[in-house]
């Protein structure tokens, strides 16, 4: 079958699976996927990481969209009530300045991008909220998938290379 064999491609095919579930609901959790996978020998690093990357990219543009289609599904629509002036206590007043701030950042042309680059391969800050805030800012979906996916799958191929070479050089 070329290059990959069967097995391969299932082991490709079941991560780019998880990868989507893992990106969205951040309990399955995707280093221990890609872990696993490799001190139980099911495939080669490569078609795991491959898979798992471009699963979690998947999810992200999920999320990503989420945000910024989000307003307009008419569930949301009607859900929005006339906002009640209530008092902003000062943890409300800090938490509203600091996510103003990471949104102005995310948003910057300059500095959007690398953002989500290291967020992608590092994880700091989190992607799960880097994806969010990217969603409601201009940033081209085009470019948050293309750097989501180089970032996921260099993280995925490091994890499971490096737990391959620890499980060798331990056996």
């Amino acid at each position: 079958m070329g290059v990959f064999g069967w097995p391969d491609l299932w082991a490709l095919l079941t991560s780019v699976g998880f990868g989507v579930v893992s990106a969205v609901f951040p309990i399955a959790n995707a280093e221990t996927y890609v872990v696993a996978s490799q001190v139980s020998a099911i495939a080669g690093p490569v078609p795991i990481a491959i898979g798992i990357g471009l699963g979690q990219t998947v999810g992200k543009l999920l999320l990503f969209l989420g945000v910024r289609r989000g307003r307009e599904l008419q569930l949301m629509r009607r859900r929005h009530a006339p906002p009640v002036n209530r008092p902003v206590g000062s943890m409300r007043a800090r938490l509203k300045a600091w996510t103003g701030w990471l949104l102005a950042l995310v948003g910057d042309p300059r500095w959007g991008l690398p953002i989500v680059g290291v967020a992608a391969v590092i994880g700091i800050p989190p992607l799960y909220a880097v994806a969010l805030l990217a969603g409601a800012t201009k940033m081209r979906a085009l470019w948050f998938v293309l750097v989501v996916a180089a970032g996921r799958t260099t993280r995925f191929v490091i994890v499971a290379l490096g737990i391959g070479g620890l499980q060798s050089w331990l056996f």
